[in-house]
């Protein structure tokens, strides 16, 4: 499942991911992400990734490629928060896909993530 966080900042746009995700939630985060960046232009954004475990089925790695590739050139900053060292070097992979600035935060450091999303 994810939820989205952090609504009462305009520039920017907060994603948690917790245990196995679907292709229905990805399609899902999707839609929220087409709405809110059709009222916020190249926002930052913190995806949460702390109690996230992985993907449901393949189907869901996929609905996963196709946001990153729709979204390419879509965040000025894109801050990933989580514990987990695979993580991390997903995110190192995923940053070779997007035109966004990406960085990596532990989840103690989830402000400075914030911080760092929002000044991009």
């Amino acid at each position: 499942m994810f939820k989205e966080t952090l609504t009462e900042h305009d520039n920017v746009i907060g994603l948690v991911c917790e245990g196995k995700l679907t292709e229905a939630d990805f399609k899902k985060m999707h839609a929220l992400l087409h709405e809110r960046l059709g009222t916020t232009d190249n926002p930052g954004l913190v995806l949460d990734l702390t109690s996230f475990e992985g993907y449901e089925e393949l189907s869901a790695i996929l609905e996963d490629l196709k946001i990153d590739t729709a979204h390419v050139n879509d965040f000025c900053r894109i801050a990933v928060v989580g514990e987990r060292r695979w993580l991390e070097w997903g995110a190192r992979v995923v940053n070779l896909l997007t035109g966004s600035e990406m960085q990596w935060f532990e989840s103690s450091d989830a402000e400075s993530a914030l911080a760092w999303a929002r000044d991009g």
